[in-house]
C-alpha cells in the first residue's frame, strides 16, 4: 500500500511539477537488481558455485567457454571487501518486430587493500525472441584504476556472446 501512495503521490506531484522520479524503493526494476547483487555477493561469501550457475539462463550455460572453472574462479579469487555499496542499475527494452526483450545491468564499485573494482552482471527478464536466454547472461568484474590492460579488455555488451569476464581475463587459459 506504502509503494502505491508513494507513486500516486509522484504521479500528482508531475502534474505541477516536472522531472517527478520514482524512488528507487518503489521502483520494481531497481529493486530486482538490488535483490540480484545482493545475492551474487552472498552466494559468493558463502562460496556457493551451484547457486551461482542455476541463475544462469540455459542459453549462457551452453555457450560460456570453461563455464564451471570460471564460476569457481570467480569465487576462489574474489577480493575481500567489506562496507556499504550503491547500486547503479541500467535497464534496457527493445522491440523486434512486436518481440520485447528486457534487459537489466547492475553493478557497484567496491574497494580492497590493493585496488578498486567494478562487479557488473548482464541478465535477462523478458525475452519474447529467445526464452533460453532468460536468467544471468554474463559477469564482468574488472580493475577499475588499472593504467593498462591487455586489448582484449572491453566493457562486455549487449551485442557480445555470454561470458564471465574477471579482471585481467586474457591471460588465463580459461580464455582461450
Amino acid at each position: 500500500m506504502k509503494k502505491l501512495l508513494a507513486v500516486i503521490m509522484c504521479f500528482i506531484i508531475s502534474l505541477g511539477i516536472t522531472g517527478c522520479e520514482i524512488p528507487k524503493a518503489v521502483d520494481p526494476d531497481y529493486a530486482d537488481a538490488q535483490k540480484t547483487m545482493e545475492f551474487l555477493a552472498d552466494a559468493i561469501e558463502r562460496k556457493d558455485a551451484e547457486a551461482i550457475k542455476e541463475k544462469f539462463s540455459p542459453y549462457a550455460k551452453e555457450h560460456i567457454y570453461n563455464f564451471s572453472k570460471k564460476i569457481d574462479r570467480l569465487i576462489e579469487e574474489f577480493p575481500q571487501w567489506s562496507g556499504e555499496y550503491e547500486i547503479t542499475a541500467t535497464y534496457q527494452r527493445w522491440s523486434n518486430h512486436g518481440k520485447i526483450t528486457y534487459m537489466h545491468t547492475p553493478s557497484f564499485d567496491f574497494s580492497d587493500e590493493n585496488s578498486s573494482y567494478r562487479f557488473r552482471v548482464i541478465y535477462y527478464t523478458e525475452s519474447d525472441e529467445d526464452k533460453s536466454k532468460l536468467g544471468y547472461y554474463s559477469i564482468q568484474i574488472f580493475d577499475r584504476l588499472a593504467e593498462d590492460y591487455s586489448k582484449e579488455v572491453y566493457m562486455h555488451g549487449v551485442e557480445d556472446e555470454p561470458d564471465i569476464w574477471l579482471w585481467d581475463y586474457t591471460e588465463s587459459e580459461l580464455y582461450y
